[in-house]
C-alpha cells in the first residue's frame, strides 16, 4: 500500500503525462490520451476511497 503523500506525487505525474499528451496530440481523442486519462482516473478513484475510509466515522 502506498502512502497518501506518494500517491499524490503519482497523481500529479499523471496529471502531468496526461496534460502533455494532449499537447502532442492535439486533443483528448487519441488512443494514448485516452489510457492516460483511464490511468489517472484509477488513481483518483483509489486516493479518493482510501480517504473516504479513514474520514468515515465507526460504525
Amino acid at each position: 500500500m502506498y502512502s497518501p503523500a506518494s500517491v499524490r506525487i503519482r497523481i500529479e505525474r499523471a496529471r502531468s503525462k496526461l496534460h502533455q499528451l494532449q499537447v502532442q496530440y492535439g486533443g483528448l481523442c487519441h488512443p494514448e490520451v485516452l489510457r492516460q486519462s483511464v490511468v489517472l482516473d484509477e488513481l483518483l478513484n483509489s486516493y479518493d476511497n482510501t480517504y473516504r475510509m479513514k474520514k468515515r466515522p465507526p460504525a
